[in-house]
């Protein structure tokens, strides 16, 4: 009985210390809310630095990679090209979204050793710089979508509406992703190199660029278990406006996310002061 009371109390002083952490955090970046603006900005100017089209290439390369994978996997699949091209960027957009967050990301509390040594910053910033940046760039890639839309005369159906919200969802998850490997990057330096390797190898194992029917029913549970596969669902029926949402649509992501962040922050709130010594 004394053992369990003890557990107890444990265990509520973590949740209570986990709360207080989260709070201070959301109340630094309050603070620091300009830095951030700034930081994703110098970001996207150096991404695009003397290039002569600067941020057009936001728009320019979903669009070539998407035609580029459409000609070539529409012969492979069968389809029809105006179909299968939104087909093909509507489940292209939200994984690159996914991806760079997290490869970018991966690097980003290393990466700023400069500013954690010299003056003080909150950690948590660095990783929301790149899950911020690669937000802008998802919306220019979300424009990308509209122009093909309007070329090809897709109907949008009013679920678009619905698009503000995913992509809040799609956020707080990449960031919680982003923290767990940003940390755990600082430990184990290959892990970036690693996470490249796997993120390549998902990408071929996820319905992207190959509609979920060509999968065996009897393999298609596996897919169900990659998290990453059900916000590109989510994206797309949010495009396409049909099958209709499900509750399990709206559960799992919100589920996923929330998840990740809580166990992104946690690993800060236990790591954060040893960060400094391990960079």
């Amino acid at each position: 009985m004394a053992k369990q009371m003890i557990v107890t109390e444990f265990d509520s002083r973590g949740v209570n210390s986990l709360f207080k952490f989260i709070d201070k955090n959301i109340q630094d970046v309050r603070i620091y809310r300009y830095a951030l603006v700034q930081f994703v900005i110098n970001g996207l100017r150096t991404r695009y630095r003397r290039s002569a089209l600067g941020f057009l290439w936001t728009l320019l390369n979903p669009l070539l990679l998407m035609t580029i994978m459409t000609i070539v996997f529409s012969i492979v699949f069968k389809m029809e090209v105006r179909v299968f091209g939104i087909f093909v960027f509507s489940g292209l957009a939200p994984w690159t979204f996914i991806s760079n967050s997290v490869l970018a990301g991966s690097q980003s509390i290393i990466n700023a050793e400069g500013f954690l040594k010299k003056v003080y910053l909150p950690k948590v910033l660095f990783p929301m710089v790149s899950v911020t940046t690669e937000t802008v760039n998802f919306f220019f890639s979300i424009l990308s979508l509209c122009i093909i839309g309007l070329v090809l005369s897709f109907p949008i159906g009013g679920t678009i509406l619905l698009l503000p919200l995913v992509i809040l969802i799609t956020y707080v998850f990449n960031l919680g992703i982003t923290l767990i490997f940003s940390i755990a990057t600082v430990y184990f330096r290959d892990l970036s190199h690693i996470l490249q390797v796997v993120f390549a190898a998902l990408f071929y194992t996820m319905p992207i660029i190959y509609p979920m029917e060509l999968i065996p029913k009897q393999y298609q549970i596996y897919f169900n278990l990659n998290p990453f596969y059900h916000f590109i669902t989510l994206f797309r029926k949010t495009i396409y406006g049909t099958p209709g949402f499900t509750q399990a649509d709206w559960a799992i992501p919100i589920g996923l996310a929330l998840l990740a962040l809580a166990i992104g922050l946690y690993m800060l709130m236990k790591q954060n002061l040893d960060l400094i010594f391990r960079l």
